[in-house]
C-alpha cells in the first residue's frame, strides 16, 4: 500500500477536476491553486502545525491533508507537483 502523494501538474489536475465538476469555473480553480502553492511554499501550514495540502487547500481553505480529509495517510491522493519537491 503507497502512503504519499501522487504529483500532477496544475493544469492536469484542472482538467481532471472540471470533468467531474463542470460547473466549476477552471480560471478561478487555477487561481486558487496558484495562490495554495504560493502559501504552501512560504511556508504556510495547517492549525494543528502540519504543511498545507494545496489541492485541498484551494478548495476548503488552508488545512494539511489530515485535517480537511479526516485520513492518516494520502493513499495515491493527488498533491500538485511544486508542492512535492
Amino acid at each position: 500500500m503507497k502512503h504519499s502523494f501522487t504529483p500532477i501538474s496544475i493544469e492536469n489536475f484542472i482538467k481532471s477536476f472540471i470533468k467531474d465538476n463542470p460547473k466549476e469555473d477552471p480560471k478561478e480553480l487555477r487561481k486558487r491553486l496558484q495562490e495554495a502553492l504560493k502559501d504552501y511554499k512560504n511556508g504556510e501550514t495547517c492549525d494543528c502545525g502540519n504543511k498545507i495540502w494545496v489541492i485541498g487547500s484551494a478548495c476548503v481553505g488552508n488545512g494539511c491533508f489530515t485535517c480537511i480529509t479526516g485520513e492518516g495517510c494520502p493513499d495515491d491522493d493527488y498533491e500538485i507537483e511544486g508542492a512535492l519537491s
